[in-house]
């Protein structure tokens, strides 16, 4: 299994990364701290909710399945697509006055929610008393 989560969490860490990268390239330092603010509370947001709406009433999952829903959800990966298309080509919602801050926010709560949700698992299933299968 390790063929085909690693090349995935590698392609979200640099992913991760590269959301940073924007934010400091597109953001002033008086956005900074409340875009950095709303993408930390949105990517909880979204990890918790995934895990208790998708997986919360389960008894038993098999020991990747979490983390494959997380590195492989369609909606994520389209998400961080128009993240990145709207980032290099997207020069009138950059002109907006917060076009850059939703373009950071959505990439940075799609990256780390992937990393994030399939490093959390674990405690997930441990907090619920969900046996694990193989």
């Amino acid at each position: 299994m390790g063929l085909i989560l690693g090349p995935l969490m590698l392609f979200w860490i640099i992913a991760a990364g590269f959301s940073i990268y924007i934010g400091n390239t597109l953001l002033n330092d008086y956005q900074t701290f409340q875009a950095y603010l709303i993408a930390i509370v949105a990517t909880i947001s979204y990890v918790v909710l995934n895990l208790v709406i998708k997986f919360g009433n389960k008894t038993e999952l098999w020991v990747f399945e979490i983390p494959f829903f997380f590195m492989t959800n369609k909606i994520s990966l389209f998400l961080y697509g128009v993240s990145i298309f709207f980032y290099i080509w997207g020069d009138d919602l950059k002109n907006q006055e917060y076009g850059k801050q939703m373009i950071f926010i959505l990439n940075f709560a799609i990256a780390f929610s992937a990393v994030i949700g399939t490093f959390c698992n674990e405690a997930f299933m441990k907090a619920r008393q969900i046996k694990r299968t193989h």
